[in-house]
């Protein structure tokens, strides 16, 4: 086989290479021209729009935060105070809020570290184990 026909040959097949993956990268169905448009798009309410945007009645809550906080260096104390704003935007009143707080999973005294799964001690270098022990420590 000649050297020219050896180049064509290879970026004949490149080439189609190229155009099946361009068609196989393909977001819609080539075959489904006619497919309804509740398949692909939401159907727009008053809220949002067909296209996801926000619609005329759109509303979005709000909540303000006002934190103070005092680090006691000496003492090795944090003291914090919080003041929570919420703002209700929505037409509906509402009968409660749901406020979670979760603790200081670091303190030696959290009942976060009863609930974590030990790990398999066989497996682990003896580096690792003293990074761990040093975690706590921290």
């Amino acid at each position: 086989m000649k050297p020219t026909t050896k180049c064509s040959l290879v970026a004949a097949l490149l080439s189609g290479l190229l155009i099946s993956a361009a068609f196989a990268q393909s977001k819609t169905d080539p075959v489904n021209k006619f497919a309804q448009m509740d398949d692909l798009l939401p159907t727009p309410n008053e809220q949002r729009t067909a296209s996801g945007a926000p619609g005329n009645r759109y509303w979005q809550q709000r909540a303000d935060y006002d934190i103070k906080v005092e680090l006691d260096d000496i003492n090795q104390r944090l003291t914090a105070s919080e003041t929570i704003t919420y703002h209700n935007n929505s037409p509906d009143s509402l009968s409660y809020l749901w406020l979670q707080l979760d603790q200081n999973i670091w303190a030696k005294d959290s009942e976060g570290l009863a609930t974590e799964t030990a790990p398999d001690f066989k497996k682990l270098p003896l580096s690792t184990i003293e990074a761990l022990i040093a975690e706590r420590e921290f």
